[in-house]
Formats: structure tokens, C-alpha cells, sequence
């Protein structure tokens, strides 16, 4: 079900399915796309709130907006005007780092934390990479990167209408609007992920190209108490290319 919801000035597009214990997932920078089977996998014991974040989908992006934080900000908002309680809040890649930067702010809507494959830290030095970078690589060796099996998340774009065209290209306009510089990371969070006071499971791909299997480790240093689960024939999105895993990954509660 699709939903339209104004919070704090922004129009926001909500896919919404299942009952239950509420999930909030935020989606990576790839959008939430047209084929979810990850939604249906949740919504199987869930109830499943996932946002197309601002510039996304059809939310709105007003010009005063801009920052990761400031989606933060949004999202903790919503929260309070869905009247979550109990809520697990969830988010692959981009999604994970603004759920991550929530986190840290408040986490009163919220029992438990889940970053699959987040975004969003410094690890090594200021000349080293952490991050694949996702916009200038061609498009096959982000692929190659980003999934275990390419196939599964090939799009023939030649067969796409106008609409879902235009809005891949917003999608990545704003992708690019808020993690730009520095790439993808806010340099100050990682000294405040010890304000994360949830359970908190990391999931990650075993062959996740884009992020390591050490920035992973990194993430779990700096939580405390916080668990790493990983997936195999997964890759950088293990909702999306295993869904069934992802879901049951979660339902485990390690």
C-alpha cells in the first residue's frame, strides 16, 4: 500500500505492508525499486514502513533541505506522528547510515537497530578509502561489486518508461546531493555511535564489494554489545538479493 504523509514540510511516499511488531527500513541509494520482495518477506510477520527518502521516489526534496542529518531529523519525526512504539528501525547501505545517525539522537521509538551494510564512518586514513566509489566506477564493476550474482539486480533500462527513468536519475541526483563531500561518511559519527543505547545487529553480505568485511567489524567495535551476521551469495543489498535470509537474519534476534 502506498501511502502520502507531510512531516515537518516534506512530502513523503510510503510503501507500507504486513501487521505486527513495526519495522521503519530505510532504503539504500539504489531507491526502494519497483520489484520488492524483500517487503513482502518482512511483512510476513511486520508490519513494514519503508519511506522513499526526500528527492526519492515521489517525495518531495523543498531547497532549505539537503543534509543526512536533517533526514534524521525527518525520520524521528515521523516516527513520533506514526505513534511508533517498540519499533525495529532498519536500513541497507545509505538507509543504514541514516539510521545510524538517528540512532544516536533518539532512540525512544525504537527496541532494536539493524544496519545492513551501512554507509556513514571514517575507518582508516584520510588518503585510504572505505568506500567503493559508487558514482565514478562503470556501471559493470559497480555490479560486480555491489551483488553476489550481477544478474539479480540487472535493470534493462531500454525497457523502462519515461516516469521510472526520471526517476532513477532523481534518485542518484540526490544520492549525490547528500553524500557528496566528504563521500559518504559523516567524519564525526563514529564518536557518537556509543550513544546507541538499542541492540543493535549489523548483516552484511559475505561478498559485499563495496564495503568490507572489516568496516563491518569497525561498525561492531564501536557499539557496544552489538552483534555481525553474515550472508552468503549476497553481496552490498542481502535484502534485496536474499530476502528470505535478510528476514530470517532478523527474526533471529541474535
Amino acid at each position: 500500500m502506498s501511502t502520502t504523509i507531510a512531516v515537518a514540510g516534506v512530502t513523503l511516499d510510503i510503501e507500507e505492508k504486513g501487521s505486527g511488531q513495526p519495522i521503519l527500513f530505510l532504503h539504500p541509494g539504489e531507491g526502494l525499486q519497483a520489484n520488492r520482495p524483500w517487503i513482502d518477506a518482512l511483512a510476513k510477520t511486520h508490519r513494514v514502513i519503508a519511506p522513499n527518502h526526500p528527492g526519492f521516489g515521489k517525495s518531495s526534496l523543498p531547497d532549505w533541505f539537503g543534509t543526512v542529518d536533517e533526514i534524521a531529523y525527518l525520520y524521528l519525526d515521523l516516527a513520533k506522528q506514526l505513534g511508533l512504539k517498540d519499533a525495529i528501525l532498519a536500513g541497507n547501505s545509505f538507509g543504514g547510515w541514516i539510521a545510524a545517525e538517528m540512532a544516536v539522537r533518539s532512540t525512544s521509538a525504537f527496541s532494536r537497530l539493524v544496519l545492513a551494510a551501512p554507509l556513514g564512518i571514517k575507518v582508516r586514513g584520510h588518503l585510504e578509502r572505505d568506500i567503493a566509489d559508487m558514482h565514478s566506477i562503470p556501471r559493470a564493476e559497480f555490479m560486480r561489486l555491489a551483488w553476489a550474482d550481477p544478474d539479480k539486480g540487472a535493470i534493462d533500462y531500454s525497457a523502462l518508461p519515461d516516469t521510472e527513468l526520471a526517476a532513477i536519475a532523481r534518485a542518484r541526483e540526490s544520492l549525490a546531493l547528500f553524500g557528496w563531500k566528504p563521500y559518504m561518511h559523516n567524519p564525526r559519527l563514529k564518536r557518537w555511535l556509543h550513544r546507541i543505547d538499542i541492540p543493535t545487529q549489523l548483516i552484511w553480505g559475505e561478498a559485499d564489494g563495496i564495503v568490507s568485511l572489516d568496516y563491518a567489524k569497525a561498525w561492531r567495535d564501536e557499539i557496544a554489545g552489538s552483534t555481525l551476521t553474515t550472508i552468503p551469495n549476497a553481496g552490498h543489498f542481502p535484502h534485496w538479493e536474499q530476502p528470505g535470509a535478510f528476514a530470517a537474519a532478523i527474526a533471529a534476534k541474535p
